[in-house]
């Protein structure tokens, strides 16, 4: 724009090498520079400086004629052809018009500019163009500053303050977003090293059911590289094609929130054929305003488990079948045991009815008492023989609320005492008076079995004492949430390398015992969720045991 500016360029010119030797061959305009007082030597040297130097030079400013005319400086640009200096293009600029035009009206109001500084309240100003040294005097016309100026310098202040504060407020907004993203990243970092480390294959999908995201894990578990897992054009490629309607109950289950996020087993299809089995679970991707944008997924590979589990139920049947086949030896064994005593008395009532009918001296009124009797005797034969059965069989007893003071009184009532001896066998009942009621969930025929076998053991070991009378002892104990039947004796006690074994089958310490008696309690005591503890009696120092039954709720 400068050189747009009239009055700016007072002379171009081209001028060639060959007419730059001697004055006479420039330009009038040159030649009229020239005949200024020290014109010709300036223009001279700016002419040499550029055809030696190769650079552009100045000249000046030369005063043009009369001292209010101003300054002319003059310019040469050198051009070289092929190496070779051909000319230069000259150029006189208006110093003081292009002063002005750059010289912004507001500053040039009440400053005046000139060439050589002439002292007082000025600043000299150095200007350096190529060959010359020049300075310019800037010197205040009105001592008193202006208005305008002050409010723009205040304007400016402000609008300085102002940016320092908004490079202040960038640069904390600046350090606050790098530690952000320093966190950031730290947490990227984290959870790519988790997702390195867990062994749960995850995946995530949109509401559309599109793949966004699997990890390493499980990829390795289905087989397939990442990318064809996140291919929406070929989405879930594990899945088989038979099951695609749990994919669909799946999802559904997924998108309800209030429905329990329980674990799914699925059969998917590895990469290269074979089934695998999966343990998955779901929950749904939610912002923070509740709004679902998809589901991530966790998959966990049990095809390992579940073979075990499958060869752990073929054993387990492996097992139930050879329990049963011990089984039906314990049934056999029971009854053997159970029935002896039953048989025993419908043997002998019938051989004593067969001698009084033989003899004639029985009348029809005698035999009915007998035959019901008989029958009575037949019917808990019955009885035992489908109890053990069903026991031996694990089936469900018939448990129901039974209170055990009229039982236990009952069933001791009922153990015969030993014959043929002299020998006194007390028999005592201890039964809490403060609580009079003592109910628990039983079948009542399976323990009145284990119950009257316990203290028919008792009274057998009892005799065996010499040097005291023989006792036993049954009461009632309680605990939190459970009764004990204990029953003791005073006879020699059970030793202790024995303790342990007490209760295994056909173990036994009596001759001609079949030691399936207490086997058969323990595992009766046991299906009612109770145990049976052995131990020494302190009052009558024999051995004592306690059938333990939880109560009712």
């Amino acid at each position: 724009q400068l050189w747009r500016t009239p009055g700016v360029i007072l002379f171009h010119r081209w001028l060639p090498a060959e007419q730059q030797r001697r004055v006479r061959d420039w330009p009038d305009f040159m030649q009229a520079a020239a005949r200024q007082p020290d014109g010709e030597p300036a223009l001279q040297t700016m002419l040499a400086t550029t055809g030696a130097l190769q650079r552009a030079a100045y000249a000046g400013p030369l005063p043009q004629g009369a001292p209010e005319s101003g300054h002319i400086l003059w310019l040469a640009v050198p051009q070289f052809e092929q190496g070779q200096f051909v000319g230069d293009h000259v150029a006189a600029v208006h110093f003081e018009q292009a002063l002005r035009s750059i010289i912004p009206p507001w500053f040039a109001w009440d400053h005046a500019i000139n060439l050589n500084p002439q002292g007082g309240a000025s600043a000299t100003v150095p200007i350096h163009f190529p060959g010359i040294q020049l300075s310019l005097d800037v010197r205040a016309l009105n001592p008193q500053h202006a208005l305008a100026p002050r409010l723009f310098f205040g304007v400016a202040l402000v609008c300085l303050l102002a940016m320092m504060a908004a490079l202040y407020a960038l640069w904390r907004d600046t350090v606050r977003r790098q530690r952000v993203e320093a966190q950031l990243q730290t947490q990227r970092v984290l959870r790519q090293a988790m997702e390195r480390a867990v062994l749960l294959g995850l995946r995530a999908w949109d509401t559309q059911g599109r793949p966004l995201y699997v990890n390493q894990a499980f990829c390795r578990l289905v087989g397939w590289p990442a990318e064809a897992l996140v291919d929406p054009t070929q989405p879930m490629p594990y899945w088989p094609g038979a099951s695609r309607d749990e994919l669909d109950t799946l999802r559904a289950r997924m998108a309800d929130p209030s429905a329990p996020q329980i674990g799914v087993e699925m059969q998917w299809r590895h990469h290269d054929g074979h089934l695998l089995e999966v343990l998955v679970h779901g929950a749904p991707l939610s912002l923070p305003d509740g709004t679902v944008v998809g589901w991530m997924g966790s998959a966990l590979d049990i095809t390992e488990r579940k073979r075990i589990e499958r060869r752990a139920a073929r054993q387990q049947d492996m097992l139930e079948a050879s329990g049963r086949l011990i089984a039906v030896g314990e049934v056999a064994s029971t009854l053997a045991h159970e029935l002896n005593q039953p048989l025993g008395a419908l043997s002998s009532f019938a051989n004593g009815l067969l001698n009084r009918l033989q003899q004639q001296s029985i009348t029809l009124d005698e035999v009915g008492p007998v035959v019901e009797r008989m029958a009575r005797i037949a019917e808990k034969a019955g009885r035992v023989i489908q109890r053990v059965n069903a026991f031996a069989r694990r089936q469900e007893m018939n448990r129901q609320p039974l209170d055990l003071l009229p039982f236990v009184s009952r069933v001791v009532g009922q153990v015969p005492l030993p014959e043929g001896l002299r020998l006194q066998l007390q028999l005592q009942l201890h039964l809490p008076e403060a609580d009079p009621s003592l109910t628990v969930p039983a079948d009542a025929l399976l323990l009145e079995h284990a119950l009257h076998n316990v203290v028919l053991n008792a009274t057998e070991w009892a005799v065996k004492t010499t040097d005291v009378t023989p006792r036993v002892q049954v009461r009632l104990v309680r605990s939190e949430g459970q009764v004990g039947i204990q029953v003791a004796d005073n006879g020699p006690g059970v030793p202790p390398d024995q303790v342990g074994n007490i209760f295994d089958a056909f173990a036994t310490q009596k001759e001609g015992g079949m030691g399936m008696g207490l086997s058969i309690c323990r595992s009766i005591i046991e299906a009612h969720h109770g145990r049976i503890d052995v131990a020494r009696s302190d009052d009558l120092h024999g051995a004592q045991f306690t059938l333990w039954l939880p109560l009712n709720p």
